[in-house]
């Protein structure tokens, strides 16, 4: 998983690896990627922070595919 901003910056890395089985949900991708990796709580569990799905943004039922590209997109404020 790709990794932008803030939640870059929180891993110390621009990607971040999850375990997951074949048909998983955006939602139960976004509660794995908290629970493995402890910096991305943040951004996974309050909600400021979105999937996007081959360059789009998914909802929290859309189901991930083996060889789609998945990015966290960490919402960000500022002027």
């Amino acid at each position: 998983m790709l990794l932008f901003g803030p939640a870059a910056m929180a891993l110390g890395k621009d990607r971040a690896t999850v375990s997951t089985h074949a048909a998983t949900t955006v939602a139960e991708l976004l509660r794995l990627l908290g629970a493995n990796h402890a910096a991305l709580t943040p951004y996974v569990a309050l909600g400021v922070g979105r999937l996007a799905v081959n360059h789009a943004f998914a909802s929290s039922g859309q189901t991930i595919g083996p060889h789609d590209e998945v990015a966290l997109i960490a919402m960000v404020s500022g002027g």
